[in-house]
């Protein structure tokens, strides 16, 4: 790429009359899988400083795209294009949000798809949101302009490709397209994305532990309100994965024998809602001092939902569903230390697991009761 006052590496020759206020690359203009974009080169250093990354933050930034960046993935991506002679990496992609910083002129009209891009730099510098997203790309640019102390610009060529006249939402899901389907990546991101990309209907009906999990997180009657990690940047306190919060409901929902009955993710979610509130004033120290617990972390927060399947069973069997008769039932066992090196000390993974729930279990006291069928129309017009 070249501003107009520098001779472009990708074409060879100086472009148009110089001006600093823009910059130029040679491309070619297509539609690719529907999507309408410009390909061509440029510097590293360019294409960083006219992108930014839209981080998503599930507080400040709902509407965010991009993950939370791995400052040493990005160190490695730099040191990696910065000391080699000979490398490669696949294009960067981008998206122009703002149809106004980009121009297209085709070099004849024999040729109207290849052509001459022109970037507006003094239009994007000036405004208070982002003109040009980074898709895909974010590490390799971070430090690509130089911007940061200790890091040079790195002037070589790279591809990359444009996208453009695409809306939020389809942004959104190439973004999980592209991570998803060609390299690993956070999964409790991309669950948060296939939130957003879902319809809620939709979304009970293809996954309705992911629709109650992120019920979990979302609302601010649930004990775990603010505290599930739905990826991007990490708020404080927010240590629950949604992926790990996602598998622990996919458990309780394969073990229980009742909740199944009820006709609808909304009324399984009061429900579960209502044993994790028991939950809390059962062990109302692992709220307030969460990491000296396993509880509501990995293996513990697994078997807490095994637990709970056999619980929320008991009570619906009696007609009941309220966190305190649920209590009742956890209190009735032996008094366990969940603490980091307590009763489960040592326990892991999914079968840790399921042997802590065992033993908790064996202490609880067991009440048969009736059907139930007829709650459903009672917990549905519970708020």
């Amino acid at each position: 790429m070249t501003t107009k006052k520098r001779t472009t590496k990708a074409a060879g020759k100086k472009l148009l009359a110089p001006t600093k206020q823009s910059m130029e690359f040679p491309c070619v203009r297509a539609k690719v899988l529907g999507v309408s974009v410009y390909r061509g080169f440029a510097d590293l250093a360019d294409l960083a400083e006219i992108s930014k990354a839209d981080i998503y933050d599930q507080t400040n930034n709902p509407r965010g795209t991009q993950r939370d960046l791995s400052v040493q993935h990005a160190r490695d991506a730099y040191e990696y294009v910065k000391n080699r002679d000979l490398g490669f990496w696949p294009e960067v992609f981008l998206c122009a949000r703002k149809a106004e910083v980009v121009t297209f002129t085709p070099i004849s009209m024999e040729q109207p798809d290849l052509g001459i891009l022109s970037i507006d730099v003094d239009l994007i510098e000036k405004s208070n949101v982002i003109c040009i997203s980074r898709i895909d790309g974010n590490h390799r640019l971070h430090f690509g302009d130089g911007r940061q102390n200790g890091y040079v610009k790195i002037n070589k060529v790279v591809s990359f490709c444009l996208a453009y006249g695409l809306k939020r939402i389809e942004e959104i899901q190439l973004f999980r397209d592209i991570n998803d389907n060609q390299k690993r990546m956070n999964t409790s991101h991309l669950d948060g994305i296939t939130v957003k990309l879902t319809p809620e209907e939709e979304l009970k009906r293809k996954e309705p532990e992911l629709f109650i999990a992120q019920k979990l997180s979302r609302d601010s009657q649930s004990p775990l309100y603010g505290k599930v990690y739905e990826g991007g940047k990490k708020a404080a306190g927010s240590d629950i994965p949604l992926r790990g919060l996602k598998t622990a409901v996919e458990y309780m929902l394969s073990r229980s024998t009742q909740l199944p009955h009820l006709d609808d993710p909304e009324a399984q979610y009061k429900v579960i809602r209502n044993f994790l509130n028991a939950v809390k004033k059962w062990q109302p120290k692992a709220w307030t001092s969460p990491k000296d617990y396993i509880l509501l972390r990995g293996a513990g927060l697994w078997a807490v939902f095994f637990i709970g399947a056999q619980v929320i069973d008991q009570v619906l069997l009696r007609k009941q569903y309220q966190p305190a008769e649920m209590l009742a039932i956890l209190k009735s066992g032996k008094d366990w230390d969940w603490g980091s090196k307590g009763d489960f000390k040592g326990y892991s993974g999914r079968s840790g697991a399921l042997e802590i729930s065992k033993l908790v279990a064996k202490k609880l006291h067991a009440d048969d009761g009736l059907s139930t069928t007829d709650l459903f129309k009672q917990i549905m017009s519970e708020k």
